[in-house]
């Protein structure tokens, strides 16, 4: 009995590592995305924390010193949004190229598993043509 032999191993051994890398690159922008997100909290919760402070002050000074850094930290907390916002959209992006590369490597992976079905019938019906031979010889 011959043993199976894929003639698009090749091909499928590059679509594996194709889906591992893509796979690697959403999880590093995902990775990304995750750090990004946590800057914008903790500038939220830094935020508040000002407010608190502020609102308790009742120095004129400290008050205005206040509002104009509480504009800052709104202009941060803007661009933090959109740095969110631009990391989130990589990372879709990234999960979409890694979904692709899945998609084409289970086409190639499907193919081989078929191709190996057929082979394992056509062996059997050889080995069950041999069997028939031999019984009709002693049969016979």
């Amino acid at each position: 009995m011959a043993g199976f032999k894929f003639r698009l191993q090749k091909v499928l051994k590059v679509r594996e590592i194709q889906e591992e890398q893509s796979k690697h690159r959403w999880a590093h922008e995902e990775r990304l995305a995750h750090e990004e997100r946590s800057k914008l909290t903790r500038l939220q919760e830094h935020q508040q924390q000002v407010k608190v402070f502020g609102y308790g002050q009742e120095t004129v000074v400290l008050r205005q010193a206040m509002y104009e850094y509480l504009e800052a930290l709104d202009r941060r907390l803007e661009e933090q949004t959109q740095r969110v916002a631009e990391q989130e959209a990589a990372a879709s992006r990234a999960k979409e190229a890694w979904m692709k590369a899945r998609q084409e490597r289970k086409k190639v992976s499907i193919l081989r598993d078929r191709q190996h079905a057929a082979f394992v019938q056509e062996e059997l019906r050889k080995e069950q043509k041999v069997l028939d031979d031999m019984r009709s010889r002693v049969l016979s």
